[in-house]
C-alpha cells in the first residue's frame, strides 16, 4: 500500500507538473500571437520610416505566383506588427537606462540624455574623409555653379550646417575616439577660400557663442539656433533682414519640441523637451498648400524686394520661416541636383545652397542640372582620355551628357572638357559616384549623331 500511495503521489505531482508546463506554454503562445493577432483588432502599427506599408500580395501584377511573398510578408510583419512601437519604446528605454546604449542602429546614445545621429560617425572619428580628388570635384563644381550664378547676376552662398557632434562632442560615448586631423568641412572651406566662393561655415558662427543651440534628443538646432544661422546667411548675401537672436528678440519657452531621434528610440512615448518661441515671428505667407517644411518643393513670399533660390535639407526646416522673410518670392527644394527649371521658376537675386556637414559629398554626388556654356576656344593643355564610357540623351531642349573616366587617366586636378562635332567645347561638371570618377554635361540640345569626345586639361 506505501509503495502504491508513493507512486499515486509522484503520478498526481508529474500530473500537476504537467498543468503548469501546459498553463506555460498557452502564455508562451499566447504572448507570440500577441504581435500577429493584435493586427486584427487594432490594425498594422506604423515604423519609423514606413516604407512597407503595404501588404506584400501572393501574385505580382501580371498574375503570377509572387516567388518573395514570404520573405516581403516577413518584412511587413517586422515592421507592422501590433504593439510594435509601444515595445521598441519599452527595449529602447531598458538599453538606454541599464546598458548605457541604443537599440536603433541610426541612433547614438550619450551622456545626460543626449543623443546622437550615427550617420555623423564617419566625419566625428573620421573614417569617411573625402579624397583630394572628390574635394576637387566638390569645389569646381560649385565654382562652376558660381559662374552661372553671376552670368545670371545671381548671388550664390554656401550655408555648411555643422553635425551636433562636432559642435557638441562632449557628451558623445567615451568609445567613440573623435578625428584630430582636419576633417571634410574644413579642408573644403580652405579651397572654397582659394577659389573665391562665398560661404558661411555655420560651426565657426555657433561655436563663438558658446552656448548650446541645437536640440538634446535631435540631430538640429533649435528656433534660436536657425535665427542665428539665418542671420549668419543673410549677412553673406547681402540682404537686409531682421536679426532676432543678436538683438536677443523676446521670446517664449514650450515644453513641447519632440526630437528626430527620440522618436526613433521611443516612438510610443516621445519625451518633449524645450524650444523656443519669438513673439514676433517671421512674417511670412505659404504659396498654395504646404503639408510642412520637409515638403520638397515650397513657394513662399515676404516682406522685401529680392527673390530667394534655396536648396535646403533637413536643417532648412525650421530655418525655411526666418530665410522667407526678407525676400519678395522664395523657392524652396529639397532636391539634390541643382536644376535650371528653378532657376527659371524662380528668378533670384541670391542662390542658397545649405548642406549639413555630414552631406557634403553630395556635393561631388550629384552634378547640376545647369546648361553650360560654350567655351570661345579649345582650352590650353587639353588631350583625349583613353577608356571614356558615356551616355548621352536629349529632352526639353537640352541635352545631357553623362560617363566615367578609366583610372590613371587623371590626376587630382584634371578639368574635363567634352567636344562636340570637333569644335564646340564645354567644360563639364566632374562627378565621383558609384566608387568611379566621372564627369556630367548639361547643354542646348545637340544634334542625336553628334561626334563626342572627351579631353582632360593636365
Amino acid at each position: 500500500h506505501i509503495i502504491r500511495l508513493f507512486i499515486s503521489g509522484s503520478d498526481m505531482d508529474d500530473m500537476k507538473n504537467d498543468k503548469k508546463y501546459t498553463i506555460y506554454m498557452l502564455i508562451f503562445l499566447v504572448i507570440l500571437l500577441v504581435p500577429f493577432a493584435g493586427m486584427l483588432i487594432t490594425g498594422a502599427s506604423a515604423s519609423e520610416s514606413d516604407l512597407s506599408a503595404k501588404l506584400p500580395s501572393v501574385r505580382t501584377g501580371d498574375g503570377k505566383l509572387n516567388i518573395g511573398y514570404l520573405k516581403s510578408a516577413g518584412d511587413y510583419f517586422e515592421g507592422h506588427c501590433a504593439l510594435r512601437q509601444e515595445m521598441v519604446t519599452i527595449y529602447s528605454a531598458v538599453t538606454a537606462k541599464i546598458f548605457k546604449t541604443s537599440s536603433q542602429k541610426s541612433v547614438i546614445c550619450g551622456k545626460d540624455g543626449w543623443m546622437y545621429y550615427t550617420d555623423t560617425l564617419g566625419d566625428y572619428t573620421g573614417s569617411e574623409g573625402m579624397s583630394e580628388r572628390q574635394i576637387f570635384d566638390a569645389v569646381r563644381t560649385l565654382k562652376l555653379i558660381d559662374d552661372y550664378c553671376k552670368e545670371n547676376e545671381t548671388e550664390l552662398v554656401l550655408a555648411i550646417a555643422a553635425n551636433k557632434n562636432s559642435l557638441y562632442g562632449g557628451n558623445m560615448p567615451y568609445y567613440y575616439a573623435k578625428t584630430a586631423a582636419p576633417g571634410n568641412r574644413i579642408l573644403l572651406t580652405q579651397k572654397l577660400k582659394e577659389e573665391g566662393i562665398k560661404f558661411v561655415d555655420l560651426y565657426d558662427t555657433f561655436a563663438a557663442e558658446g552656448r548650446v543651440l541645437y536640440h538634446k534628443t535631435d540631430s538640429h538646432w533649435n528656433n534660436e539656433g536657425a535665427a542665428l544661422a539665418a542671420h549668419a546667411i543673410h549677412s553673406a548675401a547681402g540682404t537686409m533682414h531682421t536679426d532676432r537672436f543678436g538683438s536677443k528678440a523676446p521670446y517664449k519657452i514650450r515644453k513641447d519640441f519632440k526630437g528626430d531621434l527620440a522618436a526613433m528610440m521611443y516612438p510610443s512615448a516621445v519625451p518633449p523637451e524645450d524650444e523656443i518661441y519669438y513673439d514676433d515671428g517671421p512674417s511670412f505667407k505659404y504659396v498654395g498648400k504646404v503639408g510642412s517644411n520637409f515638403d520638397n518643393k515650397i513657394k513662399t513670399t515676404g516682406t522685401g524686394t529680392k527673390n530667394l533660390l534655396m536648396y535646403r535639407d533637413s536643417f532648412g526646416s525650421s530655418l525655411l520661416p526666418f530665410m522667407a522673410e526678407p525676400y519678395a518670392n522664395a523657392l524652396f527644394s529639397r532636391s539634390l541636383t541643382v536644376s535650371v527649371r528653378d532657376f527659371e521658376s524662380a528668378k533670384p537675386d541670391v542662390f542658397v545652397i545649405e548642406k549639413a556637414e555630414r552631406f557634403l559629398p553630395q556635393l561631388f554626388e550629384n552634378p547640376p542640372k545647369l546648361p553650360r556654356r560654350e567655351e570661345a576656344a579649345q582650352p590650353e593643355g587639353v588631350r583625349e582620355l583613353a577608356g571614356v564610357k558615356y551616355e548621352i540623351s536629349s529632352s526639353n531642349g537640352y541635352t545631357t551628357i553623362t560617363g566615367t573616366l578609366a583610372e590613371g587617366t587623371y590626376g587630382t586636378d584634371t578639368l574635363i572638357y567634352v567636344c562636340v562635332d570637333g569644335e564646340h567645347w564645354y567644360e563639364a561638371y566632374p562627378v565621383y559616384n558609384g566608387g568611379k570618377e566621372g564627369f556630367a554635361l548639361y547643354i542646348e540640345e545637340i544634334r542625336e549623331q553628334a561626334r563626342i569626345k572627351v579631353y582632360g586639361a593636365f
